[in-house]
């Protein structure tokens, strides 16, 4: 470690800056990151919602030169007398979480990490608070070889969160359909013969002159279909529009954006919003018209993405965190996401872990409130139901 640095980046006008280091790490990881781990989008996403947070990015610096990056945030959470310090990813609810680190440095950036931790843990209750790290991943295998290493002063906790169906593209369109149940390109073939038979049908990417209308309508059938479940939605929030609308400007500049929408006689139906990167789709949001419904507009969409997607000589597409039951029609391979969790060890550590997990769930509540996450909660026990009859996937 004594050639090793951290260097702590605070202030967000130091953010913007380090775009070329940043792509430099990401460039000599080869395929093997996300877009969410992007520049673009963990700086496009920090000037939305970094209000009221503290930016915490380490930088891992060798020789001076920087070898790994650490994009956290400082946050806190207030629950009666009770105030948790957490330390997560920035965009930790819309970020799947792996560092940037070359594989010839990952061992001294994890290193640096764990004792870093152990010095700021030590001198407050300070919590890491990792929400969404790919089983499986490299990052992930590490802090567990080297947690109990290199510092004694560590509990740290993982519990599986949610998963993430994925579809391996084949190389053909033909081979991937064959590969689904009769009965389900049966209904698909059936849906599209009676919805173009009745109506005009078209499929389109948006375009610079198109998004602003196209991106309208997105967010106005989005919000409509969760009002009438009785659940605020996503973009009942102003800000979340405009990210969503600052992310789609500067990712369609770059050809990361895939925003399509399917019109039914020139009128938006369905529209997708999705990113291609690294050869990969994902499928961030779909919002559906469900006057359209008994033509299952929605499965007719995302047939077109992921025939698109093939034609376009992609690897895959993935659906990304959720396990909604309409995914599975697709795909029956999920990837699993772990929480990772570490508190100073002290007194007790298994307890205060659990007393941790009980007050940070009571902050969500009073965060949403009852009558915001029991519609949720409702949504989620029929979509397991629903998933179970579908034969939902299984981690790979």
């Amino acid at each position: 470690m004594s050639n090793i640095a951290i260097r702590v980046i605070t202030e967000s006008e130091e953010f913007e800056p380090l775009s070329t280091v940043w792509d430099s790490l990401l460039q000599s990881k080869g395929e093997g990151h996300s877009i969410f781990q992007t520049h673009e989008w963990l700086s496009t996403w920090w000037k939305h919602f970094g209000e009221g947070k503290r930016l915490n990015i380490l930088l891992i610096e060798k020789e001076q030169q920087v070898i790994g990056i650490f994009p956290f945030m400082r946050t806190e959470c207030r629950i009666g007398l009770f105030k948790i310090r957490l330390l997560e990813t920035i965009a930790s609810e819309a970020c799947d979480y792996e560092v940037l680190i070359p594989s010839d440095s990952r061992d001294e950036a994890i290193t640096a990490l764990l004792v870093y931790l152990e010095e700021e843990m030590a001198k407050g209750k300070l919590v890491l608070r990792l929400s969404y790290v790919p089983e499986g991943s490299k990052f992930l295998e590490l802090l567990r070889r080297y947690a109990s290493l290199v510092s004694k002063n560590l509990f740290v906790q993982e519990a599986v969160t949610t998963s993430a169906p994925y579809i391996s593209l084949p190389a053909t369109w033909d081979e991937y359909f064959r590969s689904l149940s009769q009965n389900r390109r049966q209904m698909l073939r059936r849906n599209l013969r009676s919805l173009e038979k009745a109506h005009n049908v078209d499929y389109r990417e948006c375009t610079v002159d198109t998004l602003e209308e196209e991106l309208n309508k997105f967010f106005e059938l989005h919000q409509s279909r969760w009002k009438s479940a009785n659940v605020s939605g996503v973009f009942s929030d102003p800000k979340m529009k405009e990210f969503y609308r600052d992310v789609a400007t500067q990712f369609l500049k770059k050809g990361w954006l895939h925003f399509s929408c399917l019109t039914v006689d020139n009128e938006v139906v369905s529209a997708t919003y999705c990113f291609v990167y690294n050869r990969k789709l994902y499928c961030d949001i779909i919002a559906r018209d469900d006057r359209y419904a008994k033509y299952s507009v929605g499965h007719i969409h995302h047939m077109f993405l992921i025939k698109d997607a093939i034609g376009k000589h992609l690897q895959e597409v993935d659906l990304l965190r959720g396990e909604e039951p309409h995914k599975f029609h697709w795909t029956k391979s999920v990837r699993r996401y772990t929480q990772v969790t570490a508190i100073k060890k002290g007194i007790c550590p298994v307890l205060r872990y659990k007393f941790l997990r009980i007050l940070l769930r009571l902050h969500e509540i009073r965060q949403y409130g009852l009558r915001e996450l029991y519609p949720r909660y409702m949504i989620r026990r029929r979509e397991e139901s629903e998933r179970k009859k579908i034969g939902g996937g299984t981690p790979v």
